[in-house]
């Protein structure tokens, strides 16, 4: 079994909440759309279409030092490096918060001019919905920039839970604001803002958690710092500057073609895609900090179990999806007011569904590349099938087919994408030596310098590893003296955390690695027991006897570091 349970217990607790995160991102903006929609009918669906480019912006950077911040936090957490860690984190929010200002005071002065590139030219009511929205800018900018930090911080479950109490607090707003108080469309933007509020409000409650990593630290704040960062997270971002500038394309595309009225039924069909995107984000922003985690300890075993639960996790997800887009289009279309479209609105979402798995495939293999520092091979997924491809198809089909020609887009360019794709990863891995169509290179660590096991609750099976690990010293001829502390360290650590560690009655695991890298010997343990530290145990004069050998493990190592990261606890000791 060795690593598989503890990734598959991982990938299970962050995909749950990552899907859940996503999808409460979308919903904010999908109860906007059915709210306005029946509110205001087709000039409240034309008014969200035309702001969607502005919400494109703010996620471009809000995702680029997010995941690039959040990256960066999770590597340096699992290589033990708490300065980096603060480092990081201070730069994201930095640079996210001055980036913020910067949108706000350009945006409030040249909004008129947003407004008319944006295909909202004759809506009268595009200013009352997009001035708050840009004012604002910095706090949806920031919002996911903490969101994703958090979560790599081993805090997936509050990342949901902020995002789900600023979805509630937008619909009940909404409501109150656009058919209590008379408030119009600015009722519904100011709704938004405020849900964003209490999402960060949510979010800073980690900060006061006992084993937050995420504190402030001095750090380059120069613009070289800021591009090394946004660069990070920029090739999974760069899909909301393409989406962005497709969004104004296909705008202004359908203005021409089919007036307001195809601008309508776009923006409902746009909303559907979202909540199908959800899902495909929810499972790559859940293997991110396992991937990075999992690198930054060199365990390559980890990098790609997870990326084996990811894609098996992203077929399944994404056929079912598309079943339920085939299946019930059309109670889906009429839930945003439109009736005299209803039957083209249900066309469309239908067709978009034969495009469901080779979007999820392409977003989950791009989220990979940007994870294991291959940013051009995601910036080129998201530049095909967000940008390049997409803009193509929907020039030559939206004059022919109108709205349905936006659909068919769509299909067209994810499937072209995945099939790019799929060529020039088979190009790469016969021409690099890769080991398989990840394109993921192993670090250089000897197998033969390497020893792993996984042991469960049974002290009894304790007595095996001590035998395995007395053979594997004698084989690479540790001495004698570097033999014995590395059995007193598994022996006693081990022990510690079956006997105090796993005392909830519940089945569990640790996991033990040593690693030979030049002079030193590397040894983790992880085990998968709620919040447990032997070396802090060890430190209480009422425990003495009970951690005697821990306490000669504390003074005998070189060094020793306790984390706990992603959903374990971690335990490293350089003897």
């Amino acid at each position: 079994m060795n690593n598989q349970h503890f990734v598959n217990k991982a990938f299970r607790v962050f995909v749950i909440n990552s899907i859940l995160s996503s999808a409460g991102v979308v919903l904010g903006t999908f109860v906007d759309a059915i709210i306005l929609g029946n509110a205001f009918g087709e000039v409240g669906l034309s008014v969200l279409a035309v702001s969607m480019p502005i919400y494109m912006v703010y996620n471009l950077f809000g995702y680029a030092f997010g995941v690039g911040g959040s990256l960066k936090v999770a590597e340096a957490i699992g290589a033990e490096d708490k300065d980096g860690v603060r480092a990081y984190f201070t730069q994201a929010l930095f640079f996210a918060a001055i980036v913020g200002l910067a949108i706000a005071v350009l945006g409030s002065l040249f909004l008129p001019t947003i407004i008319g590139l944006t295909g909202g030219a004759g809506i009268a009511a595009a200013g009352d919905y997009m001035w708050p929205i840009v004012i604002t800018a910095p706090i949806f900018i920031l919002a996911p920039v903490i969101s994703l930090l958090i979560r790599s911080d081993a805090d997936p479950f509050l990342s949901t839970l902020g995002i789900s109490v600023s979805v509630i607090v937008n619909l009940v707003l909404d409501l109150i604001f656009i058919f209590g108080l008379n408030m119009g469309v600015f009722g519904g933007a100011l709704a938004m803002v405020i849900g964003q509020c209490c999402a960060i409000a949510v979010y800073a409650i980690h900060f006061f958690k006992k084993h937050n990593h995420l504190k402030f630290g001095q750090t380059s704040l120069s613009p070289k710092a800021c591009y090394q960062l946004f660069h990070g997270g920029f090739g999974i971002a760069s899909a909301f500057i393409y989406q962005g500038i497709t969004l104004v394309v296909i705008n202004n595309l359908l203005s021409v073609t089919v007036g307001v009225g195809g601008l309508a039924v776009y923006n409902i069909l746009f909303n559907v895609s979202l909540f199908a995107y959800a899902i495909f984000d929810g499972i790559s922003l859940a293997l991110a900090p396992l991937v990075a985690t999992f690198a930054g300890e060199k365990d390559t075993e980890g990098v790609y179990n997870t990326m084996g639960l990811s894609l098996k996790t992203a077929v399944l997800l994404s056929a079912i999806c598309a079943l339920v887009l085939l299946i019930f289009a059309e109670p889906i279309a009429a839930m945003f007011g439109v009736t005299d479209n209803l039957p083209l609105v249900a066309q469309t979402i239908r067709i978009f569904a034969f495009g469901v798995v080779q979007t999820c495939f392409n977003c989950v293999m791009a989220h990979f590349y940007q994870t294991i520092k291959r940013p051009t091979l995601a910036g080129i997924i998201y530049f095909l099938r967000g940008f390049l491809l997409l803009i193509g198809f929907c020039a030559w089909l939206i004059p022919a087919f109108g709205v349905v020609g936006a659909a068919l887009a769509i299909v067209a360019a994810e499937t072209a994408t995945l099939a790019i794709l799929i060529f020039a990863a088979l190009v790469l891995k016969k021409q690099g030596g890769y080991r398989n169509i990840l394109l993921f290179r192993e670090p250089v660590i000897s197998k033969d310098n390497l020893y792993e096991t996984t042991l469960s609750a049974d002290i009894k099976e304790l007595e095996k590893c001590v035998e395995e690990i007395e053979a594997f010293c004698e084989r690479l001829d540790i001495d004698s003296k570097n033999a014995y502390f590395i059995n007193l360290t598994i022996e006693e650590l081990a022990a510690n955390i079956i006997n105090f560690g796993f005392n909830d009655g519940k089945p569990h695991y640790i996991h033990i690695k040593i690693a030979l890298f030049e002079e030193d010997i590397y040894i983790r343990l992880r085990d998968d027991s709620t919040s447990y530290n032997p070396f802090e145990e060890s430190e209480k004069p009422d425990e003495a006897l009970d951690y005697l050998g821990v306490s000669i493990v504390r003074k005998k190592a070189k060094s020793f570091a306790y984390n706990r990261t992603l959903v374990f606890n971690n335990l490293l000791i350089i003897l």
